[in-house]
């Protein structure tokens, strides 16, 4: 069967330390290595805040792994991550293959231009860009 790209978003509980999930890192390395696959690059984010919490935790470090693997690599990678305790989540997600690297991702989303608010159609606007308040009679 043929390669395909994925990516792999591991969240390590935050009681490993840094020494703890490099070691944890190293292991998660040598297990996708293991299956055959080819790793393109490893990126580690750091502590960060959680959306909600995962086993009564609000932070966790994460680290992103993207690799070339089989879909039976892949199924045998996650049935080891699932085991390991300190993962408090991972997930992986099947790449396009012209789908740019995650870098190349973050960095078009860090130089994109901020959304502009949108007006209604009716409402009158001052000079300066301000929305000019209405007199009395005017409008709907």
């Amino acid at each position: 069967m043929a390669d395909r790209r994925y990516e792999t978003l591991l969240l390590i509980h935050p009681e490993q330390g840094d020494a703890g999930c490099k070691d944890l890192i190293g292991r998660v390395r040598g297990l996708i290595e293991g299956q055959g696959a080819a790793i393109s690059q490893v990126q580690e984010w750091g502590v960060r805040e959680l959306a909600y919490t995962i086993g009564r935790q609000r932070r966790a470090y994460h680290v992103l792994f993207e690799y070339r693997a089989t879909p039976a690599a892949l199924a045998e990678i996650e049935r080891n991550l699932k085991l390991m305790e300190p993962v408090l989540r991972h997930l992986s997600v099947r790449q396009g293959e012209n789908a740019p690297p995650a870098a190349a991702r973050f960095a078009q989303a860090a130089d994109a231009p901020a959304p502009r608010p949108v007006r209604e159609a009716d409402e009158p606007v001052a000079e300066g860009g301000e929305t000019a308040p209405m007199a009395e009679g005017e409008g709907v």
